[in-house]
């Protein structure tokens, strides 16, 4: 943050009640635009991004992990896109960043952190809210991050917050999703922050558990079918629109059909079949398709040991029991 060629910021650190003496480690920078918020209890991560927010007095905020970096320049090049894009109608909701993806020593890690997954590659643009939605249910990883993610503080109070704790690890996900409902959606295809990949990251773990949840959705499928319904609730969705959404859904049920073989809390075969199940559920066409229909015969009739092998043969390490 203090190496922002933007001058124009402030920092607020909300300290979720921890351990560690967080306002001994910002006293030590003598920046008046650092504020230091200690919370009397700590509560889930999703609430105390949210709680914290409503201390930020700016017009626009960005969420920050601890292990990303924003490039020098990521906050000047949102505001001037910001300001450009302001003078002509509709409203602004969000402005996002393409981000690079490092390890721990800052050699680039997309490999590691995409594995074998097609990266759906956004074209830099203002997007409105069908546009966006579209584009968020295109197959493929996302190639953005929440680091750099700037949302109208308007907006935001008109949401609700930050994140529903409820949808788990794709929370950001729906969030950046369900506020291209409330206006349009500023994309910079130019990488503006360096994500942090870490094997033992909430991220890696909570994905290596296999997106497991007991409603039996799949996180991502959740995001999407959550910002849907605020979609469809603030703006006539077509079914065009609909079809393509819910066709995303049922791709991240095919997914999880091999998963549900080697991973930790995978259901066995059982699990396969309720994955293909609801896949055609929510979109036929997809669920029966060639390559799906491979992928689930694949995750029902081969062995469990040989799942695992090829899992790690094009996506390194995985979590199995035994």
């Amino acid at each position: 943050m203090l190496a922002q060629t933007h001058p124009a910021w402030e920092l607020i650190v909300g300290d979720n009640a921890s351990s560690d003496d967080l306002a001994a480690i910002v006293a030590r920078y003598a920046d008046p635009r650092l504020r230091f918020h200690r919370w009397p209890a700590t509560v889930p991560p999703a609430d105390n991004f949210n709680r914290t927010a409503s201390l930020c007095g700016f017009e626009w905020l960005v969420m920050l992990s601890a292990d990303d970096r924003l490039g020098a320049g990521c906050l000047a090049g949102l505001a001037a896109r910001i300001e450009e894009a302001a003078v002509t109608p509709p409203r602004i909701a969000l402005a996002l960043t393409a981000c690079r993806r490092l390890d721990e020593q800052g050699r680039p890690a997309e490999r590691r952190y995409y594995r074998s997954s097609p990266v759906n590659l956004i074209r830099d643009g203002r997007y409105d809210a069908a546009g966006w939605l579209r584009v968020i249910a295109d197959p493929g990883a996302l190639p953005w991050n929440i680091g750099s993610l700037a949302i109208s503080r308007e907006v935001l109070a008109e949401m609700g917050g930050f994140y529903r704790g409820e949808i788990g690890l794709s929370a950001d996900v729906e969030m950046a999703t369900r506020a291209a409902a409330y206006g349009d959606v500023l994309y910079l295809a130019e990488p503006l922050l360096d994500y942090t990949v870490r094997d033992d990251s909430m991220r890696r773990v909570d994905y290596e558990r296999g997106w497991m949840r007991r409603d039996g959705g799949t996180t991502m499928g959740v995001a999407l079918l959550s910002a849907l319904a605020v979609h469809e609730d603030r703006r006539r969705v077509t079914e065009a629109e609909r079809r393509h959404v819910l066709a995303q859904v049922a791709r991240t049920h095919i997914q999880r059909t091999t998963q549900h073989r080697w991973m930790v809390d995978g259901a066995g075969r059982r699990g396969v079949i309720g994955d293909f199940l609801a896949a055609c559920h929510y979109d036929p066409r997809t669920a029966l398709a060639p390559a799906s229909l491979a992928r689930t015969a694949v995750a029902c009739l081969a062995p469990a040991r040989l799942i695992a092998r090829l899992r790690r043969r094009f996506d390194g390490p995985v979590l199995t029991e035994g």
